[in-house]
């Protein structure tokens, strides 16, 4: 692989357009086969999550600048912010590659469960897995659904169908992550209070948007929870607390029973402007707007 300073860097978008793609769809991309590869072509996925499953073969690929060779039935699973770069397909590659926005999964997925194994806030950038025979099948045989059902161009629910049938082969890749990832052992106290900041994040409890309030919980300053979480995840505690609030709010706004002060209160704000303003902020549509998208 060519030095990682001579690579130029580029959205997930173009660099599948650059690869010869189409991309209609903006929440989400899939296709199979050889995959091309673009010389000193990094992407950074950013808000997708990326399943790429080799079937036969093998591909080098290098995620967050370390090397790997995926050999058949292998899975793996880049999270956001992950960056990933695809080397070389050799030796009669095949493989299934997926990319699903953060946020299609935040819209229509309605156990909140699910979504846990895919956040932004995980620690794991990337999980790779070795399948069974019987594990790579169910994923082909899924892909088969979704690739015919995407060719059914006079289908009248083509998209109802399509969207569903992603979900099922995330849910296939939700189970093997959990299955796959493993406890690590951290020796730092900075790796110790983010792992502490990430479970109670995921907690069922009742957010807070202030970082004070995690702080209190974990007994440290909120100056040392914010320089712990920045040393070792290079991001500030509010932005998970921001994406984790955002993503809770567009799960219960898919039901329509709830109205949106109620949201707002349930959420933690005292005022249904205050939740607004802060959704609008974080996704570019008001609370009614995104529901109307629905």
């Amino acid at each position: 692989m060519a030095n990682s300073t001579n690579n130029s860097y580029s959205t997930l978008q173009e660099a599948i357009i650059n690869l010869g793609y189409e991309w209609p769809e903006k929440d989400y991309f899939f296709c199979h086969g050889v995959f091309p590869t673009v010389d000193n072509t990094i992407a950074d996925i950013q808000e997708y999550v990326g399943i790429l499953l080799c079937t036969d073969g093998d591909i080098d690929i290098n995620i967050n600048r370390i090397d790997y060779n995926l050999t058949a039935s292998t899975l793996l699973i880049a999270h956001p912010s992950s960056i990933v770069h695809i080397v070389r397909s050799r030796n009669q590659y095949n493989g299934i590659l997926l990319f699903i926005a953060r946020d299609f999964l935040a819209k229509h997925v309605v156990n909140a469960e699910l979504v846990k194994p895919f956040r932004q806030v995980s620690k794991y950038q990337y999980t790779l897995s070795a399948l069974t025979k019987t594990e790579q099948k169910h994923f082909i045989d899924i892909y088969k659904l979704i690739y015919r059902k995407k060719e059914s161009k006079e289908s009248p629910f083509q998209k109802e169908i399509l969207r569903n049938l992603l979900l099922v082969f995330v849910c296939e890749a939700a189970e093997i992550y959990v299955k796959s990832s493993k406890v690590e052992v951290h020796t730092t106290r900075n790796e110790e209070i983010t792992d502490a900041f990430f479970n109670l994040l995921l907690r069922p409890i009742k957010i807070s948007n202030k970082t004070t309030f995690y702080a209190d919980r974990l007994n440290v300053s909120t100056k040392h929870l914010i320089q712990a979480v920045k040393l070792t995840t290079g991001k500030s505690p509010g932005v998970f607390i921001n994406e984790k609030i955002s993503d809770d709010a567009k799960l219960l706004l898919a039901d329509n029973r709830l109205s949106i002060s109620h949201i707002s209160e349930k959420l933690g704000f005292s005022e249904t402007s205050s939740f607004s303003k802060f959704f609008k902020k974080q996704t570019g549509l008001s609370p009614s707007q995104f529901r109307e998208q629905l």
